[in-house]
């Protein structure tokens, strides 16, 4: 067993419209096989049975937000540096690394590091290169460096030249197969979100953002909408505001209005609903992914998938089998792809029966959190 701290921006159970809901679960679920799990958060709205909260003091003023929430995270760890064996860092965050860097460095604790995904500080801002120095310090000093897959090994290397492959572990993302399960969505849910009648859902769920491909997204569904008039699209999640200005104006340039929806950021709780509704789950990025949690999530609600075919998709969106992938900016063979399926029911039904069960044979909490805890168990007592 293990004394384990970790850190989450915020602590609001289901009702958090983002992946801190499902760090929530994720960490309630760790916490049976630990010791003890403490949660570090400078937002605390829910409270938690199964794990300890420590709530770091932030001031929430813009220009030194950041600065203060990286020093209360490195105090936190030299606070409660006496209860913990090991700094298990979900994200990589400033005031994450920077606190991770100090429990290794100054502390001696043990440090496990998950990259999620290969898109680090971007642009190479000022500010964002000095991210980048706290990051590569941060990764360097670790013990055991988790990735999803090894298709971001290559981008990985990129960014750190130096990294020994000894300490790089593999481990897919993973999902609430208890939750997130095929059925009928409850339809007063969905009359939040979607007030006129649609023939098929399209449903992207992510930020609005450049990295996502959400431009390209909305240039494929014009030649879908060409197509298929009663389809809609429906983009869930919070935006990057210029982009997503951006994103409204190519909308009307191509007359979609009424078509493609702003559902804004959803709470989690919600999203299976969505998820369960939608005819086809889309997803555009441009590049930098690890394994999206919303594509697996989509997968196990037996979803097929269209998505770009970028860094960790293919392992879970096997072209043909769970979805189709098609290559970045290929907006015609994206919507050849999303048509193909919305005409086909069997096809549907098929695809989205092989989505469910790869997820339940490789991306499930029930098989991934137990290893995620012998991981970080082992490295506490090396």
């Amino acid at each position: 067993m293990a004394r384990v701290i970790t850190f989450v921006r915020r602590i609001a159970g289901l009702l958090e419209p983002s992946l801190e809901s499902e760090f929530y679960e994720e960490f309630a679920l760790l916490s049976k096989y630990l010791d003890e799990l403490i949660v570090v958060s400078d937002i605390v709205d829910s409270g938690s049975r199964d794990f300890k909260i420590h709530k770091a003091w932030t001031i929430k003023i813009p220009k030194i937000y950041g600065l203060t929430k990286i020093l209360s995270y490195c105090y936190s760890v030299f606070k409660l540096r006496k209860k913990v064996d090991v700094v298990y860092v979900r994200t990589f965050s400033p005031p994450e690394m920077a606190a991770s860097w100090l429990g290794k460095k100054l502390l001696g604790k043990k440090v496990v590091i998950l990259l999620p995904s290969t898109w680090f500080f971007e642009p190479p801002t000022l500010k964002n290169r000095i991210y980048r120095w706290i990051l590569r310090k941060a990764v360097y000093s670790a013990d055991i460096i988790i990735l999803y897959t090894p298709l971001m090994l290559s981008e990985i290397r990129k960014c750190f030249p130096k990294l020994s492959e000894e300490k790089i572990v593999y481990l897919h993302n993973a999902v609430n197969i208890s939750r997130f399960i095929p059925g009928e969505p409850e339809k007063e849910i969905l009359k939040k979100y979607f007030k006129t009648e649609y023939r098929h859902l399209l449903l992207y769920v992510g930020r609005i953002s450049r990295k996502k491909g959400v431009l390209d997204l909305v240039k494929s569904f014009k030649i879908i909408s060409d197509e298929e008039p009663r389809a809609v699209l429906a983009l869930a999640g919070r935006e990057e505001e210029k982009y997503a200005e951006d994103v409204r104006e190519l909308i009307r340039e191509l007359g979609l209005e009424d078509s493609v929806l702003f559902l804004g950021p959803v709470p989690n709780q919600d999203v299976v609903h969505l998820m369960r509704g939608c005819t086809v789950f889309v997803y555009s990025s441009i590049g930098g992914e690890g394994i999206p949690r919303a594509i697996l999530e989509a997968m196990a609600c037996g979803k097929p998938v269209v998505a770009t075919r970028v860094t960790g998709i293919p392992e879970a969106v096997i072209d043909g089998e769970t979805g189709y992938t098609v290559e970045v900016g290929d907006h015609k063979s994206f919507a050849e792809k999303v048509l193909k399926l919305l005409r086909d029911v069997t096809l549907r039904g098929t695809l989205g029966e092989n989505a469910r069960r790869l997820i339940e044979e490789e991306f499930s909490y029930t098989n991934i959190i137990p290893r995620l805890a012998e991981i970080l168990i082992r490295v506490a007592y090396s």
